[in-house]
């Protein structure tokens, strides 16, 4: 039997996925989120559950992405910083 291709995600979704992912799927992902996109937690309960319009042409897209891109940036520096720090500090043949 052929496999059903999935159904597109909503805007919503997408808003859902990425907030959670940004803010480690903690229990107050949707205020953390409205924090940092400016707006108030019940316009993101809003926007999830079609109260509000949200579609891809919604500008609140546009800023996830910036702070997608931003975290990004900030975890490669982090990643390089720790690496660069155990290999200068780690005793020889030790490792965690």
């Amino acid at each position: 039997m052929p496999r059903q291709p999935k159904p597109d995600k909503t805007a919503a979704d997408i808003l859902s996925d990425v907030g959670r992912a940004l803010s480690d799927d903690t229990e107050d992902w949707q205020a953390r989120l409205a924090h940092a996109l400016n707006v108030g937690r019940s316009a993101i309960q809003q926007w999830r559950n079609g109260r509000l319009p949200f579609d891809a042409n919604h500008g609140a897209l546009d800023d996830l992405l910036a702070l997608v891109t931003r975290r990004e940036a900030e975890l490669r520096a982090a990643k390089r910083e720790l690496g660069t720090w155990l290999k200068r500090n780690r005793t020889p043949g030790t490792s965690a």
